[in-house]
């Protein structure tokens, strides 16, 4: 239904929101007591993870970093760079287990989508196709180029050890167990939808 008034483009999501903090985080327990801007999803994940959300807008988290509103941040490594956040944190914690995306779509008005001629709709549709693939590609690109400048800067990429991955995927579990129970309590397939998507990350992550 959300999509009803709409002709659908294609769908995208940012990499991977991972924890980004001025102290280093190497284990669930060192992130106790510690602020963390985040909104959404991410909110959930840092207080399942035992710290403490902290909301704000994107704008007025290099503020609060500078001035130690905030112990840390989770968000894509592209805001290192784009929102300059390298200049503020120290580590970027490779939390991949208990990340988030942001689903995001482009789409049309579905009365001017019906307007046009078929063959036009057929070219829009062949070059949806085309920048779904751009789009992805988009997002890597401006990751590693976060990535690359926060290290340019001398700070340190602590990679989380597999157990300890685990332990902070286990955390968060109970969040998707919440989604299944939702979109069956709506009559949705929660339970097959969060299994594609596991499964699609895993296949890529090879």
């Amino acid at each position: 239904k959300e999509f009803d008034d709409v002709q659908v483009m294609y769908l995208h999501g940012h990499g991977p929101g991972i924890l980004h903090t001025k102290k280093p985080v190497n284990k669930l327990e060192d992130l106790k007591g510690m602020k963390i801007r985040c909104t959404g999803m991410a909110a959930k994940i840092v207080a399942a993870l035992g710290a403490t959300p902290v909301a704000m807008p994107m704008g007025e988290t290099y503020d609060a970093l500078s001035r130690g509103v905030v112990d840390g941040s989770m968000a894509p490594q592209e805001a290192l760079q784009g929102w300059k956040w390298g200049e503020v944190v120290k580590y970027t914690i490779e939390n991949f287990g208990s990340s988030y995306s942001t689903g995001m779509f482009v789409v049309m008005n579905k009365s001017k989508w019906n307007s046009l001629p078929p063959d036009v709709q057929k070219i829009i549709e062949q070059i949806n196709e085309e920048y779904i693939e751009k789009q992805g590609k988009v997002w890597d690109e401006i990751d590693k180029a976060g990535r690359d400048y926060t290290i340019a800067r001398g700070n340190k990429i602590i990679t989380l050890s597999p157990d300890e991955d685990q332990r902070w995927e286990k955390m968060v579990r109970p969040i998707l167990n919440e989604y299944k129970k939702n979109m069956k309590d709506k009559g949705l397939p929660g339970e097959e939808v969060l299994s594609f998507y596991l499964q699609t990350i895993y296949k890529y992550q090879k």
